[in-house]
């Protein structure tokens, strides 16, 4: 599925309307859309549509005429001049009796059970959100704090559609609903908080990548590649991974890291780490000498190097950089990936940072998490999955994951993504970076599923084995 930013978004919209449709065309078949969706729902008491001067404006117009067309009770709220472009829904509006005003009822007058429709802003917000608009947002989240559930139209009201980030207030909805384009704002940064249910309304567009090209693709299964194994396969021939991590204290990262990559189906798991006593029984212990290490590190097919590293093992570093391996780096690398900085690797490499290891490695974040994968691979290369809600890939092509569980924020679940990772890297499957984000999601909601909602890393490792099946 494409994604699109705020410009690409609005690119589809001026070549759409500079063609054949109608701008108001395409507005009535967006309220067409959001009214649809409303009257699934329960029971209504009022709609409440609060209008910006923008094309979302024109789309909460028209929902208002369709909801009195349907003896539904509505009022619209106008925050600012309507534009020349939702002149018409504004007119069919006033035509019919639609109540208009310039003011924002009162909060006493709001109830559970009423609606609002936020068309305050569209997907060209790039600022914080001031006067008649910030006060107007304010209303609708103190008014959802009464009962009263709020559908966003594109984007809530002051989230960014490109990035992702929220510059000022931001609305809260209940539900939102992306027309003619899933906006990949949505599915990142503070989107997944403040969405709701996501939907989206093609608008009759159905080949909109042949108009303008998208910025960003979701990870879904239907994309990924199928992960098969021949009956007669074995240890021998499924791959080894060698997990540099595990050290000083932090055992526990290195070995679910390596049980992780055993789970997705590597062969055989190496780990220079933990002392016999601390390793988990199914991996193979490598002692800490370098000369070794690098013995045992050449017959590798994949290579995991950082989780519960500590800065003691740069010479290590050092030497898996330059061995033609394909290289997954996490976590207690990074600190040696910024401070030597060393020659691009040739070889596939993949990295699998949070946002605090991420601001390491470049010093200040860009605004964008978008931006932030971009500038990473710039200065460093590799493939990058930048973790968080709505975790990223890329950046050429980008890819978002269009899943947030704050479960997944628990210590050692980024340590069992890199070995996902690696597991896949040393089977030789075609997009490791994408599956294997895939699969830890896949593992959470299955946990998620067995009502097991507050899971440990070891619990994502569990479910490792039937969340590939869905890959089989």
């Amino acid at each position: 599925m494409e994604l699109y930013d705020s410009q690409s978004s609005k690119a589809l919209d001026l070549a759409l309307t500079s063609g054949d449709v109608e701008g108001s065309l395409l507005m009535m078949r967006a309220a067409e859309a959001v009214w649809s969706e409303i009257k699934l729902s329960r029971r209504i008491c009022r709609i409440f549509c609060i209008v910006g001067s923008g094309n979302n404006g024109g789309d909460a117009l028209g929902v208002a005429c369709l909801a009195l067309i349907d003896n539904q009770v509505v009022e619209v709220t106008k925050l600012s001049t309507i534009s020349t472009g939702s002149q018409p829904i504004l007119q069919l509006a006033l035509s019919i009796g639609v109540p208009i005003s310039d003011k924002l009822p009162l909060l006493s007058e709001i109830s559970n059970g009423d609606l609002i429709i936020d068309g305050c802003f569209g997907v060209g917000l790039n600022r914080k959100p001031s006067g008649a608009s910030k006060a107007a947002i304010d209303w609708m989240n103190s008014a959802r704090g009464k009962g009263v559930r709020i559908i966003s139209i594109d984007v809530p009201s002051g989230l960014d559609a490109t990035s992702g980030t929220a510059p000022g207030v931001v609305v809260k909805a209940d539900a939102t609903i992306m027309c003619l384009t899933r906006k990949q704002g949505c599915f990142t940064g503070v989107g997944p908080d403040v969405c709701g249910k996501l939907s989206f309304a093609h608008l009759g567009i159905v080949e909109s990548n042949s108009l303008v090209n998208p910025t960003a693709n979701l990870i879904t299964r239907e994309i990924l590649p199928k992960i098969i194994r021949q009956p007669t396969g074995h240890k021998g021939t499924h791959g080894s991974v060698l997990v540099l991590g595990g050290w000083n204290g932090m055992e526990g990262a290195g070995c679910l890291a390596g049980l992780a990559a055993l789970k997705v189906g590597a062969g055989k798991v190496f780990i220079c780490g933990p002392d016999f006593s601390e390793r988990s029984l199914e991996l193979i212990g490598v002692r800490k000498e370098i000369q070794n290490f690098e013995k045992v590190a050449k017959k590798m097919q994949a290579i995991v190097a950082g989780p519960g590293l500590g800065d003691r093992a740069y010479e290590f570093l050092d030497m898996v950089w330059h061995l033609e391996i394909p290289l997954v780096l996490d976590a207690d690398s990074f600190y040696w990936l910024r401070r030597n900085k060393p020659a691009p690797r040739k070889t596939k490499w993949i990295a699998t940072p949070h946002l605090g290891e991420a601001k390491h490695l470049l010093g200040k974040l860009p605004n964008s998490r978008f931006d932030t994968i971009k500038a990473l691979n710039k200065i460093y290369g590799g493939c990058w999955i930048l973790k968080g809600a709505g975790t990223l890939v890329g950046p050429e092509p980008m890819f978002v994951n269009p899943y947030a569980e704050s479960a997944l924020g628990t210590a050692g679940s980024g340590d069992v993504l890199s070995g996902i990772v690696g597991g896949l890297l040393a089977q030789g499957v075609s997009s490791p970076a994408l599956c294997s984000v895939w699969l830890h999601s896949e593992a959470a909601r299955l946990n998620i599923a067995a009502k097991n909602i507050r899971f440990v890393a070891s619990d994502l490792i569990s479910k490792l084995g039937e969340a590939i099946n869905g890959l089989s």
